[in-house]
């Protein structure tokens, strides 16, 4: 249900506002508004923006500037933040906390200085390191292969050689080169290539000496990369070179390993510090932005917001004792429709239903003061989905999975919501699955006629009703259902319409969603008399409140509630999708299994047949957990909720100390 909000407002001496709004953010349930905009309205000449002080603005810049150090910090030393015990990291925090921004500051430059000076040369060292690695690991393939050509071309007086790395895709750039430098040299050049992998390909350029500088000033302008040895290499015999090479590729390792040992103790000792610093900063800087959004005159302040009527005696007893009567907390009414636009909406539901708050990732939530249709979806999705994957095997093991991702990732909310709406529509495809008597298509069905057990167990083929229903044949009894399903469901959302419009006091919403009920009920008892499952003259009657819900329609919303009602009436039959997707899911397992048995000859038939089984009836399951939900959600948001649905302009978010986690 959505959450009763009390709107506030905070009136104080301004040598106390910086007090206060510390006050209310450790608090953590004040919702902001932002009075900027509103000014102008709020009447009378001295009333302006809350402006930061310049001494502040200074703060803020310092505290970004700390806030970058802090995160390149927890960046090279590799932080587990989500590993980190909160409770540690509070302590800290309250530690590194002061009211005092300049003392805060104080302490937090400390414990950066103190981590630059354990972690900076260790940190450079590594960077250092795994470049040389890197540089010496690209080296040694290429000098590889070059070095037998080398070696020979040492050997004949007065030639030089150049070592090249070429990309293989550019291999062609080869033949150019060759053709400029035999130019420069008169012909005196060769170029010998061999690749080195995949991507690269290494290239030895044999020319006169005489022709180096002229040579190197060619290449230098050309987009190849020239092998260049460090400058203690560099000089050296190239089988000598690649011998040093090589050994240097293992030991770097071994001086990485140990600086890793000493930034892990470093890590160890400095984590929690970091980590509380960094959500220290966070908080300090929006404390601080947050000013420009409260309103002032020459001696008060005043800050306006939201915030859940529950917590409105616990931020009054605090103003209190903290500020006597310096500061002022007054309630005011939420009764204008401008003033119910504008208030933040905080969702309260049974753990049951809370879960399935995962729809707003899809939608807003609902304006305040109407509605909460959380539990109209908590109701009705998980049985679109069983009707449509009706499968006790698919949905233990849709079950079992929407389990397990719901306890294994309770910290992480999206994951948490979306196990338990997946482990609850489970439940209702083995229910859905029992009445249709399917286990992975028609397994069992086949199981129960080898052993001589012949379906229906209750009525017979001809019968309207009988027990299990099977899918593939009593299509007007699923037809029913399924439009039976959406007349309700669109009904309750027609309802809940109706209440909103009471709550706003709108009685042509009233009127029109009346209408479009009447008009439904009508087109139900008319079908039903034509039909003759209930007495002949019932259909002239429907007719009528038909046609009466028609007129309340169009009396409420002119010509859009014209439409809106008959078009209700096409809105009921698209819940026929329930019947089209249970089919599709139906026929794709039993075409599995066929094609199973076909293949269930000799041994390897056997071990083919049963991974084709579970290759498709793996197939089967994904499907079933993506195909039907985007029927239910569609269902669910746009036949129902779209007869009722107002979305509201904000979400309650309140004022609180995060450190920048949410």
């Amino acid at each position: 249900m959505i959450q009763r909000m009390a709107k506030v407002e905070i009136l104080g001496l301004k040598d106390v506002a910086l007090e206060a709004i510390d006050a209310i953010h450790e608090l953590g349930t004040l919702h902001i508004e932002d009075l900027s905009e509103k000014i102008p309205k709020m009447g009378g000449k001295r009333i302006s923006r809350m402006e930061i002080d310049p001494k502040y603005a200074d703060q803020v810049a310092t505290l970004n500037t700390l806030r970058s150090k802090v995160g390149d910090m927890i960046r090279d030393l590799q932080l587990a933040v989500q590993e980190i015990p909160k409770a540690e990291v509070q302590k800290e925090y309250d530690a590194i906390w002061s009211e005092d921004v300049d003392v805060m500051i104080g302490r937090i430059k400390k414990i950066i200085d103190e981590v630059e000076q354990e972690v900076k040369d260790p940190l450079d060292r590594k960077a250092d390191l795994m470049m040389e690695l890197s540089r010496l690991e690209t080296y040694a393939p290429i000098m590889q292969k070059i070095q037998p050509l080398a070696e020979r071309v040492s050997k004949i007086e007065d030639m030089a050689s150049i070592a090249l790395v070429i990309e293989r895709k550019f291999k062609a750039i080869l033949n150019y080169l060759n053709d400029e430098i035999s130019k420069i040299t008169e012909g005196e050049c060769e170029i010998i290539s061999a690749d080195v992998d995949e991507e690269s390909t290494a290239a030895l350029i044999v020319f006169n000496r005489r022709f180096l500088k002229q040579v190197h000033d060619f290449l230098a302008v050309q987009d190849v990369n020239q092998v260049r040895l460090p400058s203690d290499l560099a000089k050296k015999p190239l089988e000598e070179a690649l011998t040093e090479i090589r050994a240097r590729i293992k030991q770097i390792p071994e001086e990485l390993e140990k600086i890793e040992e000493h930034l892990s103790e470093a890590t160890k000792k400095y984590a929690i510090k970091l980590i509380a610093a960094r959500n220290a900063i966070h908080d300090r800087i929006e404390a601080i932005e947050a000013v420009p959004k409260f309103a002032q005159t020459d001696q008060v302040f005043i800050i306006s917001g939201w915030l859940p009527e529950e917590c409105f005696e616990e931020l009054e007893k605090v103003m209190l004792e903290k500020f006597g009567n310096k500061v002022v907390v007054t309630v005011t009414d939420i009764r204008e429709e401008e003033e119910l636009e504008e208030t933040p909406v905080a969702l309260k539901n049974r753990p049951f239903v809370r879960y399935f708050e995962i729809i707003y990732l899809l939608s807003k939530y609902p304006k305040y003061g109407t509605v909460d249709p959380t539990v109209v979806f908590a109701i009705f999705f998980p049985i679109f989905f069983g009707i449509m994957v009706g499968d006790i095997g698919y949905g233990i093991i849709i079950t079992a999975l929407g389990y397990f991702v719901f306890k294994k990732f309770r910290n992480k909310p999206l994951l948490s919501m979306g196990g338990y709406v997946l482990t609850v529509s489970g439940a209702w495809t083995i229910f859905f699955g029992i009445l249709y008597f399917e286990v992975f298509g028609d397994l069992l069905e086949k199981a129960l006629h080898h052993w001589g057990v012949h379906l229906p167990l209750l009525g017979s083929e001809h019968s309207f009703i009988s027990f299990p229903i099977n899918r593939l044949e009593a299509f007007t009894l699923m037809m029913l259902v399924s439009c039976a399903l959406g007349f309700i469901h669109i009904g309750v959302g027609l309802v809940i319409g109706m209440i909103n419009g009471y709550r706003e006091g709108n009685k042509k919403h009233i009127l029109e969603k009346a209408g479009g009920l009447t008009f439904l009920i009508g087109l139900l008892v008319a079908g039903l008399g034509l039909a003759k499952y209930i007495p002949k003259f019932f259909g002239p009657i429907g007719i009528v409140f038909a046609l009466v819900g028609v007129v309340m329609a169009t009396a409420g919303a002119g010509m859009g509630g014209l439409i809106e009602t008959i078009v209700s009436a096409g809105n009921v039959l698209s819940y026929a999708r329930l019947i089209a997707v249970g089919l599709a899911s139906v026929i794709l397992a039993q075409v599995t299994n066929d094609l199973t048995r076909q293949l269930w000859h000799g041994v390897f038939g056997v071990i083919v047949g049963i991974v084709v089984a579970i290759l498709l009836h793996t197939l089967a399951v994904v499907i079933a957990m993506f195909s039907p939900s985007i029927h239910a959600l569609r269902l669910n948001l746009v036949e129902s909720f779209n007869k009722f649905f107002e979305p509201a302009k904000f979400r309650y978010e309140p004022f609180r100390k995060t450190g920048g986690e949410e």
